[in-house]
């Protein structure tokens, strides 16, 4: 026989694992009330055809209690009740109900009553989403009231006669549902667990690409500063083997010179002015091999501006940012200028900070929400705004998010930690002359602004 082990999700938030039991199971609670509020006009019917001339008096009693059913949905929903208390109550007053009615009718009325109160508590165990002893206890409640009533029934000899016209099949059906109830538990707990296990996952995934894109502009910067340092070295280098050549050149002049009116010379001058020509030889092989200059590196944020289309570069970011916010499913939308949008600033920075803001407010914004992107011209300025729909953060929690820096220099070594994303955007905002504006709803809502100037 073989054995499929039960994965263990133990790193998973259980308040947040609670949140979402109770959200499935409001969802189904609502949708199982409805149900049986709508079955009241098949069980009119039944009465109907049934009963005869007293479906009417059934049909008073059920108008009743499918009114009272509404009632306790009704004010359990406006006095947030919890979802099992309101679920229970309804169950709990129809299937007494039912129960009554199948227990007091003769014996060739009850078959189809016994028929359909099956159908119902099969309906309702595979809609609603509770913990198996709910059912349990309902149908032994309905069990408990049809075999007390069945009991008081005059010419009643043994319970054969119950179990032959549809009481055997209300047993087994029903006990069936419990079953079916306990089972449909189980799998869904176990699918919200992986659904937040992968929810989980997601976030992870979007910090690490965020990492990666810090992690990129750390490279980018430092491939531009070994750039400036090799430039430098390159000059440097070229000024110094330019001067050392012309100074050897004029050492292997005045050698020569002095060399031509050697007879002049006494043999240990002749031997001196070897040596000197040698040193000089090797002096010239010398500054062919030079290669060696100071090393630039101030340890400051070092910006060099040109002049690029800003809506390029957004929509590079939007597009770059897609992926990483369907994780979250969240929807990124832009609305950028149809004309250029010409700025002068450090280009490597201000992509930095474009993806710094959209990637944070595609962490912060809640599941399933959408982002908007805006770049337009105004007052001689570019002006970016970002929008997302989902909850409002709070302006107590937006400026603590915004100040966990204080200084520009610390944004480069801290931007890839959680929660500084929006405290270094800003501040490389300010930094290259812009500004970064923010704030959200009561409700629903926050709001992103970047402001620079034109070139």
């Amino acid at each position: 026989m073989f054995s499929y082990p039960k994965q263990s999700y133990l790193n998973i938030d259980r308040e947040r694992f609670i949140e979402e039991l109770d959200k499935k199971g409001a969802y189904f609670s609502n949708v199982t009330v409805w149900t049986i509020i709508f079955s009241v006009p098949l069980f009119w019917l039944l009465d109907l055809l049934f009963i005869g001339d007293q479906w009417y008096n059934f049909m008073f009693i059920r108008f009743l209690v499918g009114a009272a059913s509404y009632f306790v949905f009704w004010f359990g929903t406006r006095n947030k009740w919890h979802y099992l208390l309101v679920l229970n109550l309804v169950v709990a007053l129809n299937v007494i109900f039912s129960s009554m009615v199948c227990g007091l009718l003769g014996l060739k009325e009850v078959l189809p009553y016994f028929l359909l109160f099956s159908v119902m508590m099969l309906l309702i165990n595979a809609t609603a989403f509770w913990e198996p002893a709910y059912p349990v206890i309902h149908c032994s409640i309905s069990y408990f009231i049809i075999v007390i009533l069945y009991g008081f029934k005059p010419n009643i000899t043994g319970y054969s006669g119950l179990v032959e016209n549809g009481g055997g099949v209300y047993f087994l059906v029903s006990a069936f549902s419990c079953l079916l109830a306990s089972n449909r538990y189980q799998l869904i707990t176990r699918e919200i667990e992986k659904v937040l296990v992968i929810s989980k996952a997601n976030h992870r995934l979007l910090e690490q690409n965020e990492h990666i894109n810090d992690q990129r502009m750390v490279i980018e910067e430092a491939n531009r500063r070994l750039k400036n340092i090799n430039d430098y070295r390159q000059n440097t280098l070229s000024l110094m083997i330019h001067d050392l050549k012309n100074f050897v050149g004029s050492n292997q002049m005045s050698i020569d010179l002095i060399s031509r009116k050697s007879g002049n010379l006494t043999t240990e001058q002749k031997e001196i002015l070897s040596y000197i020509n040698m040193g000089n030889k090797k002096l010239h092989y010398l500054s062919g091999k030079l290669a060696d200059s100071a090393e630039i590196d101030t340890g400051q944020v070092e910006y060099r501006y040109e002049e690029f289309d800003a809506v390029v570069e957004i929509e590079n970011a939007a597009i770059g940012l897609v992926d990483a916010a369907a994780l979250r499913d969240v929807s990124i939308q832009s609305h950028l200028s149809p004309e250029p949008i010409l700025l002068y600033l450090d280009r490597i920075f201000f992509n930095h900070i474009l993806y710094k803001l959209i990637a944070n407010a595609v962490r912060f914004t809640e599941q399933g929400s959408a982002i908007t992107i805006h770049a337009s011209k105004a007052e001689n300025s570019c002006v970016i705004e970002v929008i997302d729909t989902g909850k409002a953060l709070g302006m107590v929690y937006l400026d603590d998010l915004f100040s966990k820096i204080k200084e520009v220099s610390e944004a480069q070594s801290v931007t890839n930690q959680t929660g500084f994303g929006f405290s270094a955007a800003k501040l490389l905002t300010e930094s290259m002359g812009g500004t970064l504006h923010y704030s959200c709803g009561e409700e629903k809502g926050n709001f992103y602004q970047i402001k620079f100037k034109l070139a």
